[in-house]
Order: structure tokens, then C-alpha cells, then sequence
């Protein structure tokens, strides 16, 4: 093993704000502090300078987002698996090489924090994000010249940090409401695995959402009150400062009842006092949609439990996300189900938790055949690695050595034409998703379908992968949206006979990553489908990857 291989870093690339996290010299997950401004998070918004050609990545750019607005993309998070597209200077950038810029100065404060080699990392994601979404994650990190090992869910990586050590059997949700995404998981903890049981979740629902209508708020009271002559909106300068006072303001009420806020624009002045209760009014509805996805979350559990009281399954919930800090997150969670909810490092257990998950994967790196290395294999690469960083071998063991199993976020499946009503073939066409993997369904995932072909003489097929769009597995094309950019075209078959069998094999890896294979049968042809389920292309992934390389970032 090589000394580089032997750095274990998680990154939690968060919508709002991201951290790094590493294991030390005495086998602890230690948080890497931003070079600049000594936090130990770090914001994720990219700002790119006109005039040096420099990019600017973290609180500076924070802090210009309202006065340069056209030069600066935040929550670039929830635009990941999708084709979206930004132009600075004549470049074009991608979500992907957006978050690449991020992963980049993040790996350069590591580098310079830790003075270790940053290459292997974990980087976690909202456990709700589709394959779009996770391969775009790893894209993003290639990207930046990082090779990712894995993308963990983030709750996964909570409850690592959170388990550490522990013998007890237990059942735990975790409630992860972070800066732009939420997500809901119920995770089995036993004493030799750790195992996703279900997850929910909105990738367009977080934190922000509450600063949004906290800004709404003090705009709103501020104009009743002061009466400027001028409508304070319209100033990106004075909107960037009250929305950087609105964060602070929605964190104090989390520990104080009230704030006053001084609102001074175009010669008006007023106080605007906001209380907690009125901040709880304002985003009452935002919070109810949380409670809706744990509810769903927990009826989908005792789905699975075969029981109607799945809330008593649960014996402990976990808050992780910066905004799980808020008091009506844990109020309401307790009125509804009866629990103690508990705040476990809220913003630093993802990060930690995905440098445990890597140096997990180090134990279970297994390259020969078989399910895996045996318990004496592990005991071997845990004693090599031990002596290699000079880490404590049962503390490393305590810390790394669990089975984690996760599970699929949303179902998949191929198009197909409906032949089963009378006059089909002169109707227009009637098509439809038959899902062969489920939401929910433990990874690893291997399944077999057969399809027919629909025509006399068919020398071709095409397959096309689709993903559950909505809330709820559905066959109607429109509840679920296409993934693998229409490329599982099958060419040269002889011709074939209506209703000719095409066995179609899917599999889906314990990382997320779907393969696909067909065999058409009368002629022995085993035909393997290159299944693209990503946006951009391997080409455009190292155009990007040129482009990232040669820019200068900076905090």
C-alpha cells in the first residue's frame, strides 16, 4: 500500500456550505479549517473575477454573490444531474465543473492544512439524489483531478460518526435538514453492519428556504415602517448585506427568543424586531413539508416491517444539517411521533462520517473472487494499514470495520409499447415504464426481465432507461424521466419474428452505478449496452477537466 492510498478524506459538498474532514494519526475524523478564513466550513459559492480571470471560491465570493450576481453561482447542489450551464469569459461551465471548482479549493485547504496528498476521497450526497444526481457528484470530483472512491448518502455518513463503537442493535431516522436539501433515512445499526433501511426526501427544499423568507419578512416590515422613497429591493448592495444578516439572524433565534435587526436605506430608518414565534410563523409551512417526508419515510418502513406502528420501530432520531438546529425541528418531531430527537454535530458529522466510510471501503477493498474478503483478510489490511499511518489497530477496527448497505433512492426501468389492446398497431402508441428495480431495495441489485419485440421482421431495438420522477413508483412515461440519454440502440439483429423474446438483465452496484445487458436469444448474440446514465459524456467530462485544471482558485 502506498502512503497516498493510506489518506482517508470525506467531503461533504453541501448546497450552501461544504467541509473536509480526515482520519489522524490516532484513527479520528479531524476537520480540515478553511486556509483563509480558519472556519471549518466553507461556503459553496463560486464567484469569477473579471479582471484577474481568477475564481474565487468560499466566503469572498459569499459575500459579493448580491453585487456581482452575474458573476457569481450558488447552490449549485441542486442543479446536478441536470443540463444546466453557465458562460463566464467565453467558457462555458457545467454544474459539474462548478462543483469541481469547489472540490478543488477544498482539497487545496486540505492539502495545505494536513500537508498530506489529497487524491482518494469520499464525498457524500443527500440520500434522495437519483443516479443523474450521483454520477454528476463523482463527474464533478474527476473533474478536479480527485478520484472518488465512492458517493455515500449523507446519513449513512452520519450515523458512522455517530455509531462509533457501538455494540447495540438499534434502529435510527435521521433527519437531515441541510442548507439546500432535505432527506429523511431510517438506518439499522447493528454490531457488524450499518443498513439503509428507506429514505425520502426534497432536493429542493433546505435552510435556504428559511433565509429566503426571513429576508421577505424584514423587507416587508422595513418598507411598512420606514417608508423609503426608493424600493430597497432593486439595490444588490443592500440586499446582499441583509440577506448575510438574515443567516445570522435565523441561527441566533435558535438560541435567543428575540432580535432586533437596525434596516437603514435612501434616508428611512427602522428596528425591525423578529421573535422566534413570528419566524416559526413565517416558515410553519416549510417545516410541515419536512414532517410530510418523515411521515411518508416511516410508512414506507412499516411497509417493509410489516406493521402499522413504524414510529415505534424507531429508537432514536438523529439531527444532522446546520438547520436541524432550529427548536421547532425537534418540538414538532416530538408532538407528532413521541421522540426525543437529539443534535449530533449537526454540522460537521457528514464530513466526518464520509472520512470513516473511506477508510471503511479501505478495510473492504477486495479484488479477488467471491462476495468479499473474509473477516481474516480484513484483520490483515486493517494491521497493514495500523503499521503503515501509525494508527491504533482496535481503534481502527471499532472505527472502519462494519458492512454498510445502502438502498436504491427511486425505481428504474425500460419503455415500453403497450400490445395488449385490441387495434394497437394502428392506434398511436400507448408506452410505459416497467420498473425492474425499486425504490428502496437493497444494493447490490441484480434483475431479469424479458421483452418482446413489437413488429414482423424487427432488426433493431431500443432500450431506453427511465427513473421515478415523482414521489410514487408509477408506469405512466410521464411520472418518470429518461436517464440514459437515449443511447441503448440495438442494431444488426437478423429479422425477427413478432413477439421475438430480448432478455434484458439490470444491475445496479452497492455504489449506484446501473449496467445493462441484453441477449437476443435465437441467434446466441449477447448484446452489451453501453448505458450512459450520466450528463455529460467522457469526452466533455476531460474537456472540463483541462479547463479546471488551468484556472487559479482561491478563498
Amino acid at each position: 500500500m502506498s502512503d497516498e492510498n493510506l489518506t482517508f478524506f470525506g467531503i461533504d459538498l453541501g448546497t450552501t456550505y461544504s467541509v473536509v474532514s480526515y482520519i489522524d494519526e490516532a484513527g479520528r475524523p479531524a476537520v480540515v479549517r478553511n486556509v483563509i478564513t480558519n472556519d471549518e466550513i466553507t461556503p459553496s459559492v463560486v464567484y469569477f473575477e473579471q479582471d484577474t480571470g481568477e475564481v474565487v471560491v468560499g466566503k469572498a465570493a459569499k459575500n459579493v454573490s448580491r453585487l456581482y450576481p452575474s458573476r457569481v453561482v450558488e447552490r449549485v447542489k441542486r442543479s446536478m444531474g441536470k443540463e444546466a450551464q453557465w458562460e463566464f469569459d467565453g467558457t462555458p461551465y457545467t454544474p459539474e465543473s462548478i462543483s469541481a471548482l469547489i472540490l478543488k479549493q477544498l482539497a487545496q485547504d486540505a492539502e495545505y492544512y494536513t500537508q498530506r496528498p489529497v487524491s482518494k476521497v469520499v464525498i457524500t450526497v443527500p440520500a434522495y439524489f437519483g443516479l443523474l444526481e450521483r454520477d454528476a457528484t463523482r463527474k464533478a470530483g474527476r473533474i478536479a483531478g480527485l478520484d472518488v472512491v465512492e458517493v455515500v448518502p449523507e446519513p449513512v455518513a452520519a450515523a458512522l460518526q455517530y455509531e462509533v463503537g457501538g455494540e447495540a442493535s438499534r434502529t435510527v431516522l435521521v433527519y437531515d435538514l441541510g442548507g439546500g436539501t432535505f432527506d429523511t433515512t431510517v438506518i439499522r445499526i447493528d454490531p457488524d453492519t450499518v443498513e439503509v433501511l428507506c429514505t425520502d426526501g426534497d432536493q429542493k427544499l433546505g435552510g435556504a428556504d428559511w433565509d429566503a423568507r426571513l429576508v421577505q419578512y424584514l423587507v416587508d416590515e422595513f418598507v411598512a415602517r420606514a417608508e423609503p422613497a426608493e424600493d430597497p429591493t432593486l439595490d444588490d448592495e443592500f440586499m446582499q448585506d441583509l440577506a448575510l444578516t438574515a443567516e445570522e439572524v435565523k441561527q441566533q433565534l435558535s438560541v435567543v427568543n428575540s432580535r432586533k435587526v437596525p434596516m437603514r436605506y435612501a434616508g428611512a430608518a427602522a428596528s425591525v424586531e423578529v421573535t422566534r414565534e413570528t419566524f416559526e410563523e413565517i416558515t410553519a409551512d416549510l417545516l410541515d413539508r419536512t414532517i410530510e417526508y418523515t411521515g411518508r419515510t416511516l410508512h414506507t418502513l412499516g411497509q417493509k416491517l410489516g406493521t402499522d406502528d413504524s414510529a415505534a420501530a424507531i429508537d432514536e432520531v438523529l439531527l444532522v444539517g446546520g438547520s436541524s438546529k432550529m427548536p421547532a425541528v425537534a418540538r414538532r418531531l416530538t408532538e407528532r411521533w413521541g421522540w426525543t430527537p437529539r443534535l449530533h454535530d449537526p454540522d460537521m458529522a457528514v464530513a466526518k462520517g464520509a472520512a470513516r466510510y473511506a477508510l471503511n471501503r479501505a478495510l473492504w477493498a477486495w479484488d479477488g473472487e467471491g462476495a468479499g474478503p473474509t473477516q481474516e483478510q480484513r484483520q490483515e489490511q486493517a494491521e497493514a494499514i495500523a503499521l503503515a499511518i501509525g494508527l491504533d489497530e482496535e481503534a481502527l477496527q471499532a472505527s472502519a470495520n462494519k458492512r454498510i448497505v445502502t438502498v436504491l433512492p427511486k425505481s428504474f426501468g425500460v419503455k415500453l409499447r403497450d400490445t395488449s389492446f385490441p387495434d394497437w398497431e394502428t392506434q398511436p402508441p400507448r408506452l410505459f415504464v416497467e420498473h425492474l428495480v425499486h425504490a428502496n431495495e437493497a444494493l447490490a441489485i441484480h434483475r431479469e426481465f424479458t421483452a418482446q419485440t413489437v413488429v414482423e421482421g424487427q432488426t433493431s431495438v431500443e432500450i431506453e432507461i427511465y427513473e421515478q420522477a415523482g414521489a410514487a413508483e408509477s408506469p405512466e412515461l410521464s411520472a418518470n424521466k429518461p436517464v440514459d440519454k437515449g443511447n441503448g440502440l440495438i442494431t444488426g439483429l437478423p429479422p425477427l419474428p413478432r413477439q421475438s423474446p430480448i432478455h434484458i438483465t439490470m444491475d445496479v452496484s452497492d455504489g449506484g452505478e446501473l449496467t445493462l445487458r441484453a441477449v437476443e436469444p435465437s441467434s446466441g448474440k449477447d448484446l452489451v449496452i453501453e448505458v450512459r446514465v450520466s450528463v455529460l459524456s467522457e469526452e466533455e467530462v476531460e474537456q472540463a477537466r483541462e479547463v479546471v485544471a488551468g484556472i487559479t482558485v482561491r478563498g
